[in-house]
């Protein structure tokens, strides 16, 4: 695992007409604050770049699909500088994960179907506080695997 990131078991309530999944509750202890509440859809087989926020906390779930995560940790300071780490999450693994800022984090959809990511941000988006890369650089040192 890199260090700052969080996992957090979430709970799904499930009865014979549907179910309710939570993602996060102000009263959470990880719960890093509001920006804003965005959902990313990707479609089966794709991949979503780098990016690294500046000051926001991601605080990620997939509700529908199944997605792995990949993150670098590029901060000088860092007990896991230069590691990378990959997690899958979705309905069979359904856990809050939350990113602090300036860690690299790209993502694919392993699952069948679209997936839909769930990203409650502790600051609303501005892309001059977001730093993006493409998938094939070579300054962050993970390989994608199918």
């Amino acid at each position: 695992m890199i260090h700052g990131v969080q996992l957090s078991d979430l709970r799904i309530i499930a009865d014979e007409h549907g179910a309710v999944l939570h993602m996060l509750k102000s009263t959470d202890t990880t719960f890093a604050g509001f920006g804003e509440v965005y959902f990313s859809r990707i479609s089966m087989g794709e991949r979503k770049a780098w990016r690294r926020h500046h000051i926001a906390t991601a605080q990620i779930a997939v509700p529908v699909g199944q997605v792995r995560f990949a993150l670098y940790d590029d901060r000088e300071e860092s007990p896991t500088h230069s590691v990378t780490w990959d997690i899958t999450l979705g309905t069979s693994n359904y856990q809050l994960m939350t990113i602090p800022p300036r860690l690299w984090f790209a993502f694919c959809n392993v699952g069948v179907g679209d997936a839909l990511i769930a990203n409650c941000s502790s600051e609303p988006h501005d892309p001059a506080r977001v730093d993006r890369q493409d998938l094939a650089t070579t300054s962050i040192p993970y390989v994608w695997r199918d």
